[in-house]
C-alpha cells in the first residue's frame, strides 16, 4: 500500500509539473466554473427592445403597445411614424424587433373583423426572437379577449358567462424541475458534465500519449489520481456551482457520487485507451477539441434523442458522457433515485470494464506507436 501511495504522489507531482496538463486539469476547471455560467446568470431574455409603428394612433393602438411594454419578455423602447424609421433603428441594432399596428386597427377590432399586426423580428438570435413573438402574441390575445368580453357584456351576456365563453379553458403552467424557466439551470449542469470529461480526456492525453508506463504500479496509480481529483471537481460542478447560482438541485450527493463514480472510471479508461492509440499529445487533444460539440448535441439535451438516427445513437453510447449527462440531470435537478439511473450506471461500469481490458491489451502489444522524448518523461 506505501509503494501505491507512493506511486500515487509520483503521478500527482507529474501532473503539477507539466504546464499543459496542470492548465487543461486544474486552472482550466476553475476557470470555466466562473466564466462558463456568466451568460446564463439572468436564466431568461427580458425587456427585448422594440420599436413601434403606429399607423392606427386610436386608443385600441396604445392600449396594444401599453400591454406589449408590460410583459416581461419586451420592452417599446420606440414609437416611431413610419416602417422606414423603425428600420433604421433596427438596422443600427437598438431595437431587435418592429411590431407594426395598421390603419384602421381599432375599426376593424370593434367590428368584430380580423384586425392583423406584423411583427418583424431578427431570427438570427432566436431567443430574441421567440421573446419578442411571445410578448405580441401574449398583448394581442388579451387585448381581443378583453373587447370580446366587453361586446358579450354590452349585449346582455352574464359577466360569469362572458368570461367562459372569452376564456373557456385556463392553463396553469408549472415549470417541473426548473421554477426559474430558465437556461442555467437546463444548461450548466449538464455542460459541465461534458467538460469534465472532455478535460480529463485532454489531460491523460497530454500526460500519457506517445508514452509508456515504467512500471505496472504507474498504471494503477495514475488513474487513481485523475478519479480523485475530479472526484473532488464533480462536488464543485454539481454542487458548490449550482449552490452559488441558485440553481436548483434535489438529488443527494451520496446519490450524486454513486452516478459520478462508475463515469469518472468509464472516461478514465476510455482515457488511457485514446492516450495509447494517438502518436502524440497534439493529436489527442485536436480530436477531443473536434468533438466537444457533436457530443453535447447527441447527449439528448439540446435535441431529443427519438429524433437522432438509431445508429449514431448507438454508436455515440460508446462514449461515456452520451448517457450520463441525461443521468445526472435526472439524479441532480429533478431528484430520481438511483432505479430510474441504474441501467447508466451499469452501462458506465461496461465502459470502464471494456476500456480497461482494451487498454491492457494495448500496452501489452507494445503500443503507443513511439515513446515520447525523454524531455516530456522527465517532467
Amino acid at each position: 500500500m506505501t509503494v501505491l501511495f507512493r506511486a500515487m504522489w509520483t503521478a500527482f507531482r507529474r501532473l503539477l509539473a507539466d504546464k499543459a496538463a496542470r492548465a487543461t486539469m486544474l486552472l482550466s476547471i476553475i476557470l470555466y466554473s466562473g466564466i462558463y455560467p456568466q451568460p446564463y446568470v439572468s436564466e431568461v431574455v427580458r425587456d427585448v427592445p422594440v420599436a413601434v409603428v403606429d399607423q392606427d394612433g386610436s386608443s385600441a393602438s396604445r392600449d396594444l403597445i401599453r400591454r406589449i411594454d408590460a410583459t416581461d419578455s419586451a420592452a417599446v423602447v420606440a414609437a416611431l411614424p413610419t416602417l422606414p424609421d423603425a428600420q433604421a433603428l433596427f438596422f443600427a441594432r437598438e431595437v431587435s424587433g418592429v411590431v407594426v399596428i395598421p390603419p384602421d386597427f381599432e375599426r376593424e377590432l370593434l367590428d368584430g373583423n380580423p384586425s392583423p399586426i406584423a411583427v418583424y423580428g431578427d431570427a438570427g438570435y432566436f431567443l430574441i426572437y421567440s421573446a419578442i413573438s411571445t410578448a405580441v402574441s401574449s398583448a394581442a390575445g388579451d387585448l381581443g379577449a378583453g373587447v370580446q368580453y366587453e361586446r358579450l357584456t354590452a349585449a346582455g351576456v352574464d359577466p360569469g358567462v362572458a368570461m367562459a365563453m372569452v376564456s373557456p379553458v385556463s392553463i396553469s403552467s408549472i415549470a417541473l424541475f426548473n421554477p426559474q424557466g430558465g437556461y442555467a439551470s437546463y444548461v450548466v449542469p449538464a455542460a459541465f458534465v461534458l467538460i469534465l470529461q472532455q478535460t480529463l480526456l485532454m489531460g491523460i492525453g497530454v500526460l500519457h500519449a506517445g508514452r509508456r508506463a515504467d512500471l505496472w504500479i504507474d498504471a494503477i496509480a495514475a488513474p487513481l489520481v485523475y478519479i480523485l481529483l475530479y472526484g473532488l471537481w464533480i462536488a464543485v460542478t454539481q454542487i458548490l456551482l449550482p449552490f452559488a447560482y441558485g440553481i436548483e438541485r434535489l438529488g443527494s450527493w451520496q446519490q450524486l457520487y454513486a452516478l459520478a463514480i462508475p463515469f469518472l472510471l468509464a472516461v478514465t479508461a476510455l482515457g488511457f485507451v485514446m492516450a495509447q492509440l494517438a502518436p502524440s499529445r497534439e493529436a489527442m487533444v485536436f480530436t477531443l477539441v473536434v468533438m466537444g460539440v457533436p457530443l453535447f448535441f447527441i447527449s439528448g439535451i439540446s435535441w431529443p434523442v427519438e429524433s437522432m438516427p438509431k445508429p449514431l445513437w448507438a454508436i455515440s453510447a460508446l462514449i461515456p458522457s452520451t448517457t450520463a449527462i441525461t443521468a445526472f440531470v435526472r439524479v441532480d435537478q429533478m431528484g430520481s433515485g438511483l432505479a430510474a439511473v441504474s441501467g447508466t450506471i451499469v452501462w458506465q461500469l461496461v465502459l470502464a470494464t471494456g476500456y480497461t481490458l482494451a487498454a491492457l491489451l494495448l500496452r501489452a502489444r507494445g503500443r503507443p506507436l513511439r515513446t515520447c522524448p525523454p524531455e516530456v518523461r522527465s517532467r
